[in-house]
């Protein structure tokens, strides 16, 4: 659906220039060429793990079909109490689907094993071999792979790009990125053995908890013959805090270091001073900040635990007698001073404008290595700034200042100015927009623009990518997580509204509507009880969803309403838009799905697009709208949306051509 818009005439921002700085080229081809092969060599064994109530994903080890997963994949209490049998399924790549019979589980660690029941004598299957943890280190490359909501056929496994961030003996913290149904699925080294498996993660993006392999390699006789033990901890708090030790702990890249010893405590006895770093509690390494209090919890109270610190660049071991452990606090009661620090710490690393560690993927001295793909693009991107932000990007089609950018994000902002890479203002007229793809061409006066160099084939998984940013600077790496693929929801009808709470069969309530939808555009107001489709009587909340599902996008229906403000009753006529919100992928992650934060971690128009590529890059809503460059610095596609945690959509080359194409053939009358 396409419209004529008119002219904007605009002011002036000034942006300043730095130097590039050329980085390793060839390093970064070098470990494209790694990352292709370990991908061929690891997906064949990458397979989802059905057990009738969920998924999660895991990994094949052996020939004779042993499988690496977490144990909470297999082992929740919800599966316990279900009345069902616990049948539990691999389901590989190519759709084959075995049976599996789940062997031993260390709860500790978050590990399990299963084994395939096989169909006949000497079948054997696709494997990865396991590496080993010990030999990981801060700052390696790694990938992770796994089935989020399970194996389908229009999808390989999804993948992700990372670096290590931290390793212990039981625990690895990396940035690529997982989430929920990724759970039990492998992490690689780039030489595509299996170095951890997919456990837990955080709000924050670059904190996902890996189990060490080499906890199978240390378990292995006692896992395989079915033993289970331990229980998995997933909450971090205080404990260090308390009288039960009396140190408070300052975390910087992933290092616990002793901010406070409380005078008298049993960590004060011990000797503890402020700025020791702690390496070791009894003898065992960790890797974050869960791995520090589990292992603190191993110990009760009176008992003797030996920390390894290091001060002043010596090693050096000190024993602690342990105080009171305290008593479970009430979910109700007030946070701690730690805690309260903690989360304030949550809050700064959620910021676009976080600092970024120097083990990450995105780290300062990687992107140098980018800086000679991303400089060709320079004045080939523009900004839009409304009330002094950054809105969205645009991307330079042609000499003469055709520029396509996102729709949605220009037509909430308030008188946006467009800024090229010089800092220079310019003047610009909105030509038409696309509806579908959420693209609007706008016209910057001129004919001095550069346009974007694009590469049309077809990206492939485990293609590694690269989002300038205005001034043709390396801003965001990541890799194609899922090659080009149509969504789902672009051919789902959507009404744009938020329900009210209901009960049984009463008329659905409009608590609020969302910009750009269809009930917004066409009349509807918050507080309209929806009484009848299209002259079909409508009976609760779940009714009128999957009345909605019906009927396709551009749609029109008549919505029969009563508005409580003037107690009348009247109909609308709507005309549908695709579902452009995306179903919400993780529970926890509410920033992303909030009402009171849309469009700042999640774009408003977040799916419903023809055709996307899915790519793992941290995008934040005002960085949607530029190119997606790869390794030949030409663009593969067009930031168009950040969707959720690991989820960011550009639109194919081809697909943005011919959209500019068909805009600039409606508008041509028009300029």
């Amino acid at each position: 659906m396409r419209q004529v818009c008119s002219v904007l005439f605009l002011t002036m921002l000034l942006t300043a220039f730095a130097p590039h700085v050329y980085g390793d080229l060839a390093g970064l081809r070098q470990r494209q060429l790694e990352l292709e092969t370990a991908r061929d060599k690891a997906n064949p064994a990458v397979v989802a793990i059905n057990d009738g109530m969920g998924f999660g994903t895991g990994v094949v080890v052996t020939a004779d079909g042993i499988i690496l997963t977490a144990s909470h994949v297999v082992d929740s209490p919800q599966r316990f109490r279900s009345r069902r049998p616990r049948r539990i399924q691999a389901i590989f790549p190519n759709g084959e689907t075995f049976d599996c019979s789940p062997l031993g589980r260390n709860r500790n660690c978050d590990a399990a094993v299963l084994k395939i029941i096989k169909r006949h004598a000497g079948q054997s299957f696709p494997f990865a071999p396991m590496g080993k943890s010990a030999e990981v280190r801060r700052g390696d490359w790694c990938f992770a792979m796994g089935h989020p909501g399970g194996r389908r056929d229009d999808r390989p496994a999804v993948m992700r790009l990372g670096r290590v961030q931290s390793v212990s003996d039981q625990t690895i913290v990396s940035d690529a990125a997982i989430v929920l149904g990724d759970s039990g699925g492998p992490l690689f080294d780039l030489q595509g053995q299996v170095i951890g498996i997919h456990s837990m993660i955080t709000r924050v993006i670059v904190e996902n908890r890996h189990v060490a392999v080499d906890v199978w390699h240390r378990d292995w006789g006692r896992l395989l013959s079915g033993d289970r033990w331990g229980k998995l901890r997933v909450n971090d708090d205080e404990l260090a805090s308390t009288s039960f030790v009396g140190i408070a702990i300052d975390w910087k890249d992933y290092r616990a270091s002793v901010h406070q010893v409380r005078r008298g405590s049993p960590a004060d006895r011990a000797g503890f001073q402020p700025g020791d770093n702690i390496l070791e509690i009894n003898g065992r390494t960790f890797a974050d900040r869960l791995g520090f209090r589990s292992l603190l919890l191993r110990s009760g109270s009176g008992e003797q635990v030996t920390f390894l610190i290091q001060r002043q660049g010596q090693p050096k071991q000190l024993q602690l007698i342990t105080g009171p452990k305290p008593q479970k606090r009430d979910d109700d009661s007030a946070p701690g001073v730690e805690e309260r620090k903690y989360e304030r710490e949550f809050q700064q690393q959620l910021s676009f404008k976080r600092r970024i560690g120097p083990n990450e993927k995105r780290a300062r001295t990687v992107m140098r290595d980018y800086s000679e793909l991303t400089q060709p693009s320079l004045g080939s991107i523009v900004q839009f700034i409304s009330n002094g932000e950054q809105v969205a990007l645009g991307i330079v089609m042609s000499r003469d200042g055709d520029v396509l950018t996102k729709a949605s994000e220009i037509a909430r902002a308030t008188d946006p100015i467009c800024v090229l890479a010089d800092g220079s203002e310019r003047s610009f007229r909105r030509i038409g927009s696309d509806t579908s793809w959420d693209l609007m061409l706008v016209n910057a006066d001129g004919n001095d623009l550069q346009p974007v160099e694009w590469n049309t084939q077809t990206p492939v998984t485990g293609r590694m990518l690269i989002s300038p940013d205005v001034r043709g600077r390396p801003m965001l790496p990541g890799v194609v997580g899922i090659p080009p693929t149509r969504l789902a929801t672009s051919s789902q009808g959507f009404l744009g509204v938020r329900l009210g709470p209901n009960r049984g069969r009463n008329p659905p309530q409009i608590k609020s509507m969302m910009r750009g939808g269809a009930a917004i555009r066409d009349g509807l107001r918050d507080g309209d009880k929806v009484l009848a489709i299209n002259g079909r009587d409508v009976y609760g909340n779940d009714d009128l969803v999957e009345r909605i599902k019906e009927f396709a996008p551009y749609e029109q229906i008549r919505i029969k309403v009563l508005r409580p403000a003037s107690n009348s009753i009247q109909s609308i006529s709507v005309t549908l838009t695709p579902r452009f919100v995306s179903d919400r992928e993780d529970a926890m992650l509410d920033h992303y799905y909030s009402e009171a934060t849309a469009g700042k971690f999640a774009s408003i128009h977040n799916s419903g697009f023809p055709e996307v590529i899915q790519h793992d890059t941290d995008l934040f809503p005002h960085q949607c709208g530029g190119p997606l460059l790869d390794l030949s610095g030409r663009a593969v596609g067009m930031n168009i949306a950040r969707a959720a945690r690991i989820i960011s959509y550009a639109i194919p080359a081809i697909a943005v051509q011919k959209v500019y194409r068909d805009l600039r053939e409606d508008g041509v009358a028009t300029r």
